[in-house]
């Protein structure tokens, strides 16, 4: 029998974007059984048996690559056990808090002097923006990297049979009831089995192949950090980056005002020269300045320790090092969280479906769940988002309700009560052969009753 899958139109985001709208026939699922290393079952050629069962003599091309795939898998192992341990961990905190720390104590004092701000009372604004910024960022740096993500391993489906979480609608006056088409049930997210871990995954789940776990709303892993960036740790992410842009940014504006005015005097042009002379300058290196990018980076940093001393020249650099990482993994982090996209939603988009009719499924955008950026962040950092802005603290943490049951945007609901509508009118119209097409996974095993189980 010749069982297909009928696509219908697509449904449109909030940005009137389409989004296709699909239907599941009845499906027969035939559970293939791993051995004990770990190969699948089903059918497979005699020479793929014959490269699991016999052993090779030295030297044979086969064997060879057994080696170098065996070798490789072992290095990747090791360095995945490196990159998620508490020691690695401890070591990357060491190297972002080079620029807060050595800012604050090293960098401080002289901008002071340099800017001739006297006094304990017309140093301590400075003194307490710096120190304010630097704990920010630490503390959620670190809370980023220790917390744990959030696990599903114990979050059961709302039709646990079937492996089907509910969509939940925010409560809205005048809003009708959304059905599913011919149908009294409400709408369903499609079955979302994780074959590594067991177990059904809600809404916004997906399974970290480094980590080896399931995440709760998983945004990405971080390998800089070593964890998984997901429901609980996701608002510190994003408030690490904050104060990340406010610390940088108000370092190269105090860097700035040392260098206008740090005395010509107290330049060491003695050591200027010699590093001009390194560089291949004739000239004198306080006016002559190389060409390309090299030249121009090089003439920079040699303008800077003519210019100043070693505490300004050295927060200069770090600061600008710093600010190009920040801004080229900052600004996308921040435009997601502000409207609600996770980066394996942007990068993977059109992965996640909806039930609107038995067997008839509409993939989700990336915009359906963008409430607005108060309400975005609210859902990302908690009811006491403005408490974890000015302290370091958890605050009352995200909104983990949220996690388990996303809702939709007012223009999403609208969008995909449209698209039920047009389905329940128009139908479907294109076809595939699979479920595996669409990447829905009914789960261990799949009655044939017409129902994706």
């Amino acid at each position: 029998q010749d069982h297909r899958l009928r696509v219908g139109r697509v449904l449109g985001q909030q940005t009137g974007r389409a989004m296709a709208s699909q239907t599941v026939p009845e499906l027969r699922h035939r559970s293939q059984a791993a051995d004990a290393n770990g190969h699948g079952g089903g059918n497979c050629s005699d020479e793929g048996n014959r490269e699991h069962t016999e052993d090779y003599p030295p030297g044979h091309p086969k064997a060879t690559r057994s080696l170098h795939v065996g070798r490789g898998a072992r290095a990747g192992e090791t360095c995945r056990r490196i990159s998620l341990s508490p020691q690695f961990k401890l070591f990357t905190l060491a190297i972002v808090a080079i620029v807060p720390l050595f800012g604050t104590v090293g960098f401080m004092p002289i901008v002071m002097l340099s800017l001739d701000i006297e006094g304990v009372m017309m140093k301590l604004p400075f003194y307490l923006v710096a120190i304010w910024t630097s704990v920010q960022f630490l503390y959620n740096f670190a809370m980023s990297q220790f917390t744990d993500p959030g696990s599903p391993m114990h979050i059961k489906p709302t039709y646990e049979a079937i492996g089907q979480f509910e969509m939940v609608f925010a409560d809205e006056p005048g809003r009708p009831k959304v059905t599913q088409v011919d149908s009294d049930l409400p709408l369903l997210y499609a079955p979302n089995w994780c074959d590594h871990c067991a177990h059904w995954k809600p809404p916004r789940t997906h399974h970290c192949s480094f980590c080896k776990r399931c995440t709760l709303r998983m945004d990405h892993h971080c390998p800089f950090s070593g964890n998984c960036i997901g429901a609980r740790n996701h608002g510190h992410f994003v408030i690490m980056y904050i104060f990340a842009f406010l610390g940088l940014f108000y370092s190269l504006a105090l860097c700035a005002a040392a260098i206008y005015t740090f005395p010509t005097s107290k330049a060491k042009t003695s050591a200027a020269y010699a590093i001009g002379d390194l560089l291949g300058v004739k000239q004198s290196p306080a006016t002559k300045w190389m060409t390309g990018i090299t030249g121009f980076i090089a003439s920079f940093v040699l303008q800077l320790f003519i210019r100043t001393n070693l505490h300004i020249a050295l927060q200069t650099i770090f600061t600008g090092v710093a600010l190009a990482a920040v801004l080229s993994f900052g600004i996308p982090a921040l435009c997601f969280a502000a409207t609600n996209v996770t980066m394996l939603e942007h990068n993977f988009p059109m992965k996640e479906y909806v039930q609107v009719k038995s067997q008839v499924y509409c993939p989700l955008g990336p915009g359906f769940y963008n409430k607005g950026i108060h309400a975005n962040m609210v859902e990302l950092l908690g009811r006491k988002w403005l408490l974890r802005l000015l302290l370091p603290t958890k605050g009352s943490g995200p909104d983990m309700q949220a996690a388990i049951a996303p809702r939709p945007s007012s223009a999403g609901c609208r969008a995909l009560v449209a698209r039920v509508k047009q389905v329940a009118e128009e139908g479907v119209q294109q076809q595939v052969k699979s479920c595996e097409q669409l990447g829905i996974n009914p789960g261990p095993e799949a009655k044939t009753s017409g129902h994706v189980v």
